[in-house]
């Protein structure tokens, strides 16, 4: 269950210029949307859209237990919330993903960014 109230706190020069390396482009510079088709086989569509207006952001979290229904301890620290009013995202017609890189595990390295 997750329950929260949140808002946008309105744009600022931080977030409008949203520089490669940040964790702001992390999360936000997307190029391909995954997903299967009713087959079950792995799709991909290419995205296109201008830069997030991003701006600050402040919830209220009543409840959150998803993290631990799946086993993971979130840390005891505020969250980092931010909020977008509008983004507008083209997205190109799926493609199937080939075969050969479907079935190749992908290894992930996230660190915090000081």
């Amino acid at each position: 269950m997750f329950k929260a109230r949140y808002r946008g706190l309105g744009p600022t020069h931080k977030l409008a210029q949203i520089r490669p390396g940040t964790l702001e482009s992390y999360f936000t510079e997307r190029s391909y949307l995954f997903s299967t088709n009713r087959l079950g086989q792995p799709t991909r569509s290419e995205l296109h859209y201008v830069p997030w207006p991003l701006e600050d952001a402040e919830a209220e979290i009543e409840q959150n237990d998803l993290a631990a229904a799946m086993g993971i301890q979130l840390p005891n620290i505020e969250p980092v919330l931010h909020y977008s009013r509008r983004l507008g995202v083209y997205i190109w017609p799926s493609e199937l993903v080939q075969t050969a890189m479907a079935g190749r595990p992908v290894e992930a390295v996230v660190s915090p960014m000081g």
